[in-house]
This record gives C-alpha cells, sequence and structure tokens, in this order.
C-alpha cells in the first residue's frame, strides 16, 4: 500500500469539509492494507484513526484502537522505537481524552524515555510530547508546571522549519494557563500571536482545526473582559470552524455553552438557551451527558 497515497486521500476529505466521510475513509482504507498484510500501513493507518476517533469523542473507539496500534508495533518489533514512542503519545492523548489521566501520564512517561533518549533537538516530536503532558497538569490545577512545559516547547519550536502551525496551537494553549494564572497581559500577547499565525499560513484555505481553538481562547478572554457581543462573534466563529473539522462533538458543545453564558451576559437569554439545549442533545447524542 502507498501510504503517501492514503495521507493524502485523508487530506483530500478534510479539506473538502466532507467529515462524514473520513471514517468511512479510514475503515477502506485499512482493509485494503489488512488484505495486503502491509502492516506497516496498518500501524499508521490505526494511528491517524486514534486522532479522529478522539476528536470526534468517540473515546473507546479511540482507546481500543491505540490499543490495537500498540499491540501491532510490538509484534513488529518496534517497542523501543521513535515510531512506538509516537503511538504511545496518541494513546495517552486519546485516554487523557477519555477521563483516563493515571494510565495517560503513564503513557506520556513511556514516550517521553524513548523521546529524550533517541531524539536530537531541535524536533517537533519532542515540543509536540511536552505540550500534551502540559494538558494534564493544566487539567490538574498545576498551572506552573504546565506553562514551563509549553514554554519548552515553544523554545524548542523555534528552532524548527516549518512548525508555525505548531507554533500557533502551543500558543494557544499557553494562553489558556495564562489566564488560569492570571497574567492576562502575557495571555492576550498568545492568542494574538497564535491567530495570526492562523490567518497568516492559512489565507484563504480552510484554516487548521486548532484554529478553532484559538478562537474560542480568543472569545473566552472577551468574555473575562466584559465584551459580550465581540464573545459571541468569536464563539459562533469558532463553532463554525469546529463543526466544519469534526462535527457535532464534545468540544463543539462545550463552546455551545460557553456562548450561551456570553449571550446570557449580552441580554440575549432566548438565544443562549437554544446554545444549551443544543450542547446538552450533543452530550446526549454522544454518550457524554
Amino acid at each position: 500500500m502507498d501510504i503517501q497515497v492514503f495521507l493524502q486521500g485523508l487530506n483530500d476529505v478534510f479539506a473538502a469539509g466532507q467529515a462524514d466521510r473520513v471514517v468511512d475513509y479510514l475503515h477502506r482504507s485499512l482493509a485494503e492494507a489488512e488484505a495486503e498484510d502491509d502492516r506497516h500501513a496498518v500501524v499508521t493507518i490505526l494511528n491517524e484513526m486514534i486522532g479522529y476517533f478522539r476528536n470526534t469523542s468517540r473515546y473507546q473507539d479511540a482507546i481500543r484502537t491505540a490499543e490495537r496500534a500498540m499491540m501491532e508495533m510490538r509484534r513488529l518489533g518496534y517497542e523501543h522505537s521513535i515510531p512506538f514512542g509516537t503511538t504511545l503519545l496518541n494513546a495517552a492523548t486519546a485516554f487523557r481524552a477519555s477521563g483516563d489521566n493515571r494510565k495517560a501520564l503513564e503513557l506520556y512517561h513511556e514516550a517521553q524515555d524513548i523521546y529524550e533518549a533517541q531524539l536530537l533537538e531541535p524536533d517537533r516530536r519532542l515540543a509536540g510530547l511536552y505540550n500534551n503532558i502540559s494538558s494534564l497538569h493544566e487539567a490538574e490545577g498545576n498551572y506552573e508546571k504546565a506553562c514551563e512545559l509549553l514554554q519548552k516547547a515553544l523554545q524548542i519550536l523555534s528552532r524548527v522549519e516549518d512548525a508555525r502551525i505548531v507554533i500557533a496551537t502551543v500558543h494557544t494553549n499557553l494562553a489558556l494557563v495564562l489566564f488560569a494564572l492570571r497574567r492576562e497581559t502575557e495571555a492576550m500577547e498568545s492568542l494574538r500571536a497564535a491567530l495570526h499565525i492562523f490567518e497568516q499560513e492559512d489565507a484563504g484555505k480552510r484554516r487548521a482545526p486548532h484554529y478553532a481553538a484559538a478562537l474560542a481562547g480568543l472569545a473566552g478572554a472577551y468574555y473575562q473582559m466584559e465584551q459580550y457581543a465581540e464573545a459571541v462573534q468569536v464563539y459562533e466563529h469558532a463553532l463554525s470552524h469546529l463543526k466544519d473539522c469534526f462535527g457535532e462533538n464534545r468540544d463543539f458543545a462545550i463552546t455551545c455553552r460557553n456562548c450561551a453564558l456570553a449571550l446570557d451576559a449580552a441580554g440575549q437569554s432566548e438565544q443562549a438557551e437554544e446554545y444549551r439545549k443544543s450542547a446538552d442533545e450533543i452530550l446526549v447524542r454522544i454518550g457524554q451527558a
């Protein structure tokens, strides 16, 4: 199987805004790789599936796929390789999304041992690992540690070519942590840096999925500054991008709820209730209520 053809086809489906066709494409490609007994292609496709299931809030599917990917790599004898570290990272992120932070941290540390022993800096994969581990510390309220890891990630990425979209993503995450630390001026600087990169890099094209997260962060900043009309406008922009990328997933529902809060504050309670109702219906549908 030509894995580059598979990856280009996956990019084309995403670029066309055909979120409902992605899972069919992944399953068909996996069946093709299985029929050819191309185990390396199977592993690559499984890793892509982990991310897709996670982003569409199909957490149990993501975990089952991650466990299968790790098993496949062990059978291939790659247990201590850099590609195995990447699969560990993907698996850890799936467990984190499902709420199992203990298992996620265990897998992140396994990946960290492999990456720090074998990767030569600067390497975006190590930066990506630090970015992901920071999210666990953020979830546990350890904002200083999360901030430290994100700044380490940015230091690495500043020396990596063609990493601007990744830099924008890390800036978005850093901004949210800085807001939690009440360092609003620095947080706004990080958000503006992220949005500037997204808008420059993807001008005139469908923007990266993380662009929606940056928009949601900006909307939250407007809300904190009591600029409620601006917050609503940016939340709605974020919702449009989220729906295009992954459909109505958990992040979409949470953003609906946040938009409802901004609408309430802006005196638009009727519209706020519509967003809350949509959020509740989505969470019930995906089993996250």
